[in-house]
């Protein structure tokens, strides 16, 4: 799929998906009525997080010769994470939600594998190293309409956009496999740690999504809420191979591609007994995976060559702790 037809299905669904948000809400509101009266609720959590990355590209276009010859997997990729949210809720009923949030790695690895044969055989390069100064960065916007059920439950219909970027290290070189007398392909470089190894990639999902939130007042000071959400993105990426002379710099490799995901959000909270106060404990999960799409070469002669991008997956997982304070 070219970028022109990527952007093309982009607009698309994001057309279809604000025309449903619309939809949704003449059907719950038959008449417009201005809000009286805002509650503001503004969040701040820390999050210990780790993210697994996968990608894997064919030999050429068409998806063949081979149809896997080169995957990178990022492994349990670290971070410290410190987010921002707001919720805003109107007359018990308009609810307006978004975060913003920075995370800093701290642990992680990586491995590149190489292929001469299909479905990952004849393998005749693999390196591994660290991945422990990676960074990443989310934002997140939504509005819904709140249906309240006896005051103790509340279950909010939503229509948002997200942007969520990560930035991947690689550092600490090693190589542990590589074969000199593999076909058409070879290694050369020996065994054992490298030096100089300082490449990046850089990725970025973004785009339009569905869900719900509901909260259940369990008991006195207690409630507990969850979130629900489908996605759809548009990927990119870019990467920094600078150990590579023979492609360009700083942008040596590029991707894009269409995608989906699901984001799932689980916890607690507690009234304080400070006003207006809450405790927080949570659980989220994030899964985002593409489509076949494109990888760019960047070559040091301003030349680019392609090949088919057969899929990226990105999982995260966070648990988190914070507070809220009500206004």
């Amino acid at each position: 799929m070219n970028i022109s037809s990527s952007a093309a299905c982009f607009r698309f669904c994001l057309s279809r998906t604000f025309g449903f948000a619309m939809l949704a809400s003449l059907l719950v509101s038959p008449t417009t009525q201005a809000v009286d009266n805002w509650e503001y609720k503004l969040d701040l959590d820390y999050g210990l997080r780790v993210d697994q990355l996968n990608w894997n590209i064919a030999g050429n276009l068409s998806g063949s010769g081979p149809n896997v010859i080169s995957e990178l997997r990022w492994n349990n990729v670290s971070f410290h994470q410190a987010s921002l949210g707001y919720r805003f809720i109107g007359d018990d009923r308009w609810y307006i939600k978004g975060y913003t949030s920075s995370a800093w790695g701290f642990s992680g690895s990586f491995e590149d594998s190489d292929y001469n044969g299909d479905n990952r055989s004849l393998e005749f390069s693999r390196s591994s190293g660290d991945s422990n100064r990676s960074a990443a960065e989310d934002f997140s916007i939504a509005i819904g309409q709140q249906i309240r059920i006896d005051n103790r439950i509340g279950i909010t219909p939503l229509v948002g956009f997200s942007s969520h970027r990560q930035t991947f290290t690689m550092t600490n070189g090693n190589q542990t496999l590589c074969d000199a007398s593999g076909s058409p392909n070879s290694c050369n470089v020996g065994l054992g740690p490298f030096a100089g190894l300082n490449s990046t990639f850089t990725t970025h999902w973004r785009g339009p999504w569905l869900g719900l939130d509901i909260r259940v007042a369990a008991a006195k000071r207690w409630t507990t809420y969850a979130e629900l959400e489908y996605h759809y993105n548009y990927y990119d990426a870019q990467a920094d191979w600078n150990l590579r002379n023979d492609l360009d710099h700083p942008i040596s490799h590029s991707q894009n591609a269409i995608g989906q995901g699901t984001h799932l959000g689980l916890g607690v909270s507690y009234a304080m007994l400070t006003p207006d106060t809450f405790f927080n404990v949570g659980f989220k999960q994030s899964r985002n995976s593409t489509q076949a799409g494109t990888h760019y070469f960047h070559h040091a002669n301003n030349t680019v060559s392609s090949q088919r991008l057969n899929n990226v997956d990105w999982s995260s997982r966070m648990i988190t702790i914070g507070i809220t304070s009500q206004y």
